[in-house]
């Protein structure tokens, strides 16, 4: 398959990914063997590296993948958050069952192979039962009133885009967890620039800011994080049963 082509594909289903939870988009980014590029693209975003000579821009930021990448995904999201909104809105109960089914499923894959990966079994077990524990404290705070500030939202963005980054964390998963899954979408939906300014500049502060931490997490501490958020996730995809609501 044509890279170019390869890049617009993958942009287009990593957008559809991050609407729903359970799915990382990151982790779809590595199906498609778009993802070192993607990181590398981040890594790469330094003033040092700018430039008004666009064959250099391109070779240091592989622009002619990353902007088709970005406009395929932007168009997904925006095409697909729609259809997200009215399932959620008017099917609240099946649909938040089946994104429940979801989040649950793909945890408990992502769970069942770091267990078998996890050298220490006692620490696999404490950082499994903190996730668990700190899921159900989450579903227990309204994270955001009726007119959230837009720091808070900005915060929201910040935090969204970091998990983004993270392969196997979904980044609407943790939104649908801290309770502003449906704030996010609608206003991305109905295009309320109110809400996606701030959450956009968030995104970007995370975008500049993050990448670099975060491969430095993961290289270090990628196990205890990827158990913990995954039990996070269990938890928070479990709670979405009406029957077992806390």
């Amino acid at each position: 398959m044509n890279e170019r082509l390869r890049f617009i594909i993958s942009g287009f289903f990593v957008g559809l990914a991050e609407l729903l939870p359970g799915i990382s988009g990151s982790t779809v980014a590595i199906a498609f063997n778009v993802y070192e590029k993607f990181i590398l693209f981040l890594s790469n975003l330094r003033i040092s590296n700018l430039s008004l000579d666009i064959n250099k821009l391109n070779k240091v930021f592989f622009l002619d993948l990353i902007i088709p990448f970005f406009l395929s995904m932007i168009i997904s999201i925006l095409f697909f958050s729609k259809l997200v909104l009215f399932l959620f809105t008017e099917y609240t109960s099946p649909f938040s069952a089946f994104l429940g089914i979801l989040m649950c499923f793909i945890s408990l894959l992502i769970i069942k192979r770091l267990k078998d990966e996890f050298a220490d079994a006692i620490k696999w077990k404490l950082f499994f039962l903190l996730g668990i524990i700190f899921g159900i404290l989450l579903n227990q705070i309204s994270f955001v009133a009726m007119n959230p500030s837009l720091y808070l939202i900005a915060f929201i963005g910040f935090i969204a885009f970091s998990f983004f980054l993270m392969p196997g964390i979904s980044g609407s998963a943790i939104l649908l967890s801290i309770g502003v899954y449906e704030l996010i979408i609608r206003s991305i939906a109905e295009i309320n620039f109110l809400i996606l300014i701030p959450f956009a500049i968030g995104c970007i502060a995370s975008l500049l800011i993050m990448p670099k931490f975060i491969n430095l997490l993961i290289i270090r501490y990628k196990m205890n994080v990827m158990v913990f958020f995954s039990a996070l996730i269990l938890a928070s995809g479990a709670l979405l049963f009406p029957a077992i609501k806390l």
